[in-house]
């Protein structure tokens, strides 16, 4: 079949509905199937070993982590953590949202992930303090960029792959960028938040202080050897 041809397939299929990795999916598989020089078994084999690659298999493992994390509680407690370190600046919970997205950087990898998670807990909150629509969506839009910045991302990882450049050399040069994003971020939000008048909200930041204060001492009081197995309860239903 000749390219226009894979092309109108491609397009036919994908208007028609079908996702678009399955359409390149079967245009690539109706080409080895009516190709005369390249055997069918050779797409087979390419879409076989593209499947056997260990950095690939990060993807996976990111949306797991964050799952768990949904599940565990563990992000609850890094806003509050978030809020303890940042509520008290001017803009509040601008400024929360970006220290949220700097510190999922390192565990999730995934801008759309951390911007999903912070439109559904931290957008309702900003908008109910009286934050504009337009200033909250830029603060957790912009800010999840963060996460695609400090290492391990995902877009690193899967760039690292495809170009076969060294996925460690490129975590490392995402540090400093990742860094120096979240302190011009939490400036440029100071500097808007002062001109609109958004106060920080303190009685939930002395909320967010006592609950970070009670966690880490009941993580300090009990032993070390209890710990996993408490994590373990929490999110058994996870794998049963």
């Amino acid at each position: 079949m000749t390219t226009i041809g894979l092309s109108v397939l491609f397009l036919a299929i994908m208007f028609l509905g079908m996702p678009v990795a399955f359409a390149v999916g079967v245009a690539s598989l109706v080409f080895f199937l009516g190709s005369d020089t390249i055997p069918a078994s050779i797409g087979v084999q390419r879409i076989a070993t593209a499947t056997q690659s260990f950095p690939l298999l990060a993807v996976p493992l990111f949306v797991l982590a964050g799952n768990l994390m949904n599940a565990c509680g563990i992000t609850d407690r890094i806003i509050s953590l978030a809020r303890a370190l940042t509520g008290w600046l001017t803009g509040g919970l601008a400024q929360v949202a970006i220290v949220v997205s700097a510190l999922m950087g390192g565990v999730s990898g995934s801008a759309v992930a951390d911007a999903a998670m912070e439109a559904r807990i931290l957008g309702p909150a900003m908008l109910r303090q009286g934050f504009s629509r337009g200033y909250s969506s830029a603060v957790i839009a912009v800010g999840s960029l963060i996460t695609a910045t400090i290492p391990p991302s995902i877009g690193l990882i899967l760039y690292g792959f495809l170009g076969n450049v060294s996925i460690g050399k490129l975590f490392l040069g995402g540090v400093i960028p990742g860094i120096l994003m979240t302190f011009v971020l939490m400036s440029t939000a100071w500097v808007i938040a002062r001109k609109r008048g958004y106060k920080p909200d303190l009685a939930a930041l002395r909320r967010s202080i006592s609950a970070s204060i009670t966690t880490f001492s009941k993580l300090a009081a009990s032993p070390p050897s209890s710990q996993p197995a408490a994590w373990l309860i929490r999110c058994e239903w996870l794998i049963t």
